[in-house]
C-alpha cells in the first residue's frame, strides 16, 4: 500500500514538470518591431511643469497571440489588442517612485499617448502627473 501510494506521487510530480514545458515562448525574432520616438513631461499638481524629456522605446508586436512586449517584457495590463489600436497598462517601480501609466499605441496613425501617475516615496515631491506623446515607425 505505501509502495503504491509512493508510486503515485512520484508519478504526480514527475507530470507537473512535463505540463510546465508546454507553456507558450514567445518567439522574439519574428514579430514586428515598432520604435516610437516620445516625448514626456511631468506636471506638479498645480500643473506647472518640472522636465520635459525625450526618448525612444521599443515595442515587439505579436499578432497571432494579440500580445505587445516593452523590449521582451509584458506589460502588466493589456486592455485591448487590435489592428487598429493597442492600449496597455505599465508599472514601474524604483527606489524613489511607482509609477503608472495608461498607454494608447494608434496602429493605423502610428502615434503613441501616454498619462501616468507618479507617487514618490519622498512627501516632498508629493505626487505628480506625466503625459507623453509621440511618433511610431516600424523599425523591421
Amino acid at each position: 500500500m505505501k509502495k503504491n501510494l509512493l508510486f503515485t506521487f512520484l508519478i504526480l510530480f514527475a507530470s507537473i514538470g512535463v505540463s510546465n514545458a508546454d507553456q507558450y515562448v514567445p518567439e522574439f525574432d519574428k514579430m514586428q518591431i515598432l520604435r516610437c520616438e516620445i516625448t514626456e513631461t511631468i506636471y506638479n499638481n498645480d500643473n506647472t511643469q518640472v522636465s520635459q524629456t525625450d526618448y525612444h522605446r521599443l515595442f515587439r508586436l505579436d499578432d497571432g497571440t494579440n500580445t505587445i512586449y516593452i523590449q521582451k517584457e509584458r506589460p502588466s495590463r493589456i486592455y485591448y489588442y487590435g489592428a487598429d489600436k493597442v492600449q496597455y497598462r505599465e508599472q514601474s517601480m524604483t527606489d524613489d517612485y511607482i509609477m503608472i501609466s495608461n498607454v494608447t499605441i494608434d496602429r493605423t496613425n502610428n502615434i503613441y499617448n501616454a498619462t501616468s501617475q507618479i507617487t514618490y516615496d519622498n512627501m516632498d515631491y508629493g505626487s505628480r502627473r506625466a503625459v507623453a506623446e509621440g511618433n511610431c515607425k516600424i523599425a523591421n
